[in-house]
């Protein structure tokens, strides 16, 4: 997982293809593909060629609420 070093930016954390990481909802960079993952799982490939980037998808407080509502 890749931090950017610390200063006063913000930027999230980078995760790569095959990467075990936390559930939740990870974004591919340069795709508009979204992963779902409902447990601690790794990442897939891109299966074209080229190396996986992913980043976490933050929720809106709209999704937040229709998850803890049902």
């Amino acid at each position: 997982m890749w931090k950017q070093p610390e200063n006063d930016q913000f930027v999230d954390e980078l995760y790569l293809a095959g990467e075990r990481v936390p559930s939740g909802v990870y974004r591919q960079l340069g795709s508009s593909r979204e992963i779902r993952l409902d447990a601690e799982d790794f990442l897939p490939a891109s299966l074209d060629g080229r190396v996986a980037c992913y980043v976490r998808v933050r929720n809106t407080w709209d999704e937040l609420q229709r998850v803890f509502a049902a």
